[in-house]
């Protein structure tokens, strides 16, 4: 159990150092980039996270678990993880580049930034001894591999911006971060453990992980593809600038989006242990987990409405200062992606995952329309108003059809009744 624990903490406290890191030389990067060039770097990075999703075919805890289980089968393991990784970074990043040229068939700058953040794509595979790693709990080395290059490259972004060299150069920092941290862990891996052989890998091994992992994939792009969608339409529709504008509005908003995730695994244990044994209190204690979520994501967007254009001109100066009106419209999506989070428990709770992916579509197709029809017309506030409304229908109003998950949709709508709240929170 203490290794567990260990494991666990080693884990949480990595994310939480790099997100405060990458917040803080972030802020710096975007102010010296500029609404225009930090847009372009924004829309080719949104197409890049799209396609960096669907590299590992949805194999990441996949391959953890095999491991766990055929432990004296990880040579094959890691040959196989290696080659399928190796030809799906190849094939994925030349579609990349094809879709950028077409879509950015006049503009040299986001193709030449799009072909500098794929090169650590191509060392993707250098990556599988991560999860051989993470499956017998000794992420320690990782994390201090990983941090090391964050906190050294953090270096190198300040001093780039004390010297004022051109932008690209910072995006060769990025693409340069992720390949060392890549060739390290190969490096570390095969250091501490037998020489590593591509030569064992197995043909029907990778079959039997895309078609376990196939459905974690469709999963995942569809997430992904709901998030970054609204920022390649602004890209296409209203250009680079209003995007810049528009991207640090979704990152400040989405910067608290830990939260609900860190409130919501410390209760799943307890949520288990008490579907089995009372499922009336069972959905008390679901109750009180939305009611958590919904009252604080409502401090945030009141917070938020008062304070958003003084962070956005402290933080990010006043070449965003429109960013904060987007802001103050986008932040509200947070109440429902709250809703959302807490929902997820009980979908895998009571082995309804199928409705996560079917809600993300349901969403994705909502968000599509809407930013068509919206950004033309309004803009950089039709994107943020287009993916409030489309989380709402993901989110909330997805649970009214189907007729095993529309529980959680009354469970969300007691959120509303606040008066009710003290006897609601008691259940404790």
């Amino acid at each position: 159990m203490k290794v567990i624990v260990y494991n666990f903490l080693w884990m949480f406290g990595d994310r939480i150092f790099k997100m405060l890191l990458a917040l803080f030389v972030g802020i710096w990067i975007v102010r010296y980039f500029g609404p225009a060039y930090y847009g372009k770097f924004n829309y080719v990075t949104a197409w890049l996270s799209i396609f960096s999703i669907l590299i590992p075919l949805g194999t990441e805890s996949i391959l953890v678990s095999e491991f766990v289980k055929y432990e004296s089968d990880r040579d094959s393991l890691l040959a196989s993880g290696f080659l399928m990784y190796l030809v799906s970074s190849i094939f994925f990043s030349v579609l990349a580049v094809i879709i950028i040229y077409f879509a950015r068939s006049n503009d040299n700058e986001s193709l030449s930034i799009c072909l500098v953040l794929l090169m650590p794509n191509f060392l993707r595979s250098f990556t599988i001894p991560k999860y051989y790693f993470e499956s017998v709990l000794k992420v320690k080395k990782i994390v201090i591999i990983e941090n090391s290059y964050l906190i050294l490259f953090s270096v190198i972004k300040i001093l780039l911006l004390y010297f004022k060299v051109k932008p690209i150069i910072f995006i060769w920092m990025f693409a340069l971060e992720g390949i060392f941290i890549s060739l390290t862990i190969f490096i570390y891996y095969n250091l501490s453990h037998s020489l590593f052989r591509i030569a064992g890998y197995s043909i029907v091994r990778i079959k039997e992980l895309i078609s376990k992992s196939f459905p974690l994939l469709l999963a995942n792009l569809s997430v992904i593809a709901y998030m970054k969608m609204d920022q390649i339409m602004v890209g296409n529709l209203v250009g680079d600038r209003n995007l810049g504008i528009y991207s640090v509005a979704v990152r400040i908003s989405e910067m608290w989006y830990f939260i609900p995730m860190a409130i919501a695994s410390s209760f799943y244990p307890m949520l288990i242990r008490t579907y089995a044994d009372n499922s009336v209190k069972y959905f008390r204690i679901l109750q009180t987990l939305h009611c958590y979520l919904f009252l604080l994501s409502l401090c945030l967007a009141i917070f938020i409405q008062f304070f958003g254009t003084s962070i956005v001109h402290i933080l990010y100066g006043e070449q965003f200062r429109m960013s904060a009106e987007i802001l103050k419209v986008h932040i509200w999506t947070g109440v429902f992606v709250f809703l959302g989070v807490a929902g997820s428990n009980d979908l895998i709770i009571r082995e309804l995952q199928k409705h996560s992916l079917y809600k993300s579509l349901f969403g994705l197709s909502i968000n599509l329309i809407l930013n068509w029809l919206l950004i033309p017309g309004y803009g950089i506030f039709g994107a943020a108003i287009a993916t409030l409304i489309s989380q709402v229908a993901s989110s909330c109003l997805y649970y009214l059809i189907p007729s095993d998950t529309r529980v959680l949709f009354y469970i969300q709508f007691n959120c509303l009744k606040i008066w009710k709240y003290p006897s609601m929170l008691r259940v404790l």
